[in-house]
């Protein structure tokens, strides 16, 4: 979604001290409009000013359901299991790992498994959680959206086409994966859809920031 923000890890801030509490400065103000905007939201879905919200985003889920559709998704991908891609990921996101699936060479077939998750003290941490109606009609539907920082160590492999490990191949990792996830939500009955892998968020810089801050500005103009 647009105008999401990915707060890097310290050791990825900008060096000037100006620029750190810069960037800093614009997680604030973006973590107090998701605040608001998503609080706004629960208030929207009350029957009555008095009654409980019918919607309600349920913080709590977004990491063991993230966890839960990475897994799949990285399993899926090495295996060649196109049901479950297109089950578990958005639809632009599923095309292209369909698209790789198919550009593979023949027989050679891949293997993926989570050995484990790592850096435990700050991760998995959710980086984002954003609500946003999908056009300005009366009773559109809303995306949710989020962002969460997985660290895991994983073992990847290849095989040719008679099931031996193609030499040189198996490697273990270390990475750190902002894996979105988003689900769409009706606003008319505030149930919602199932969440689904759309993409990975590489942190934010602050160039990259002022650049879509900029582009954000021009298209609300345009609108």
């Amino acid at each position: 979604m647009p105008g999401t923000f990915v707060l890097p890890p310290l050791s990825q801030f900008p060096r000037p001290l100006g620029q750190k509490f810069r960037l800093l400065g614009y997680w604030i103000v973006i973590k107090g409009q998701e605040t608001i905007t998503n609080a706004f939201h629960r208030f929207m879905s009350k029957p009555t000013l008095f009654s409980r919200a019918r919607f309600k985003p349920k913080r709590s889920t977004l990491i063991p359901t993230a966890k839960a559709l990475h897994r799949a998704m990285a399993e899926a991908l090495a295996s060649g299991d196109k049901d479950t891609i297109n089950k578990v990921c958005g639809r632009r996101l599923a095309s292209q790992l369909l698209a790789s699936i198919d550009a593979r060479p023949r027989g050679r077939r891949y293997g993926w498994e989570l050995v484990g998750y790592t850096n435990k003290l700050f991760y998995p941490s959710v980086k984002s959680h954003k609500i946003s109606p999908v056009s300005r009609e009366r009773h559109a539907p809303i995306i949710q959206q989020a962002v969460v920082a997985i660290s895991s160590r994983q073992r990847r492999v290849e095989y040719d086409a008679h099931g031996q490990v193609v030499p040189g191949s198996e490697k273990e990792i270390e990475v750190v994966e902002n894996v979105a996830i988003s689900c769409m939500v009706d606003t008319r009955t505030w149930t919602q859809g199932e969440w689904r892998v759309v993409g990975s968020v590489r942190p934010t810089t602050l160039e990259g920031w002022k650049a879509e801050a900029e582009l954000l500005k021009t298209t609300m103009l345009q609108q």
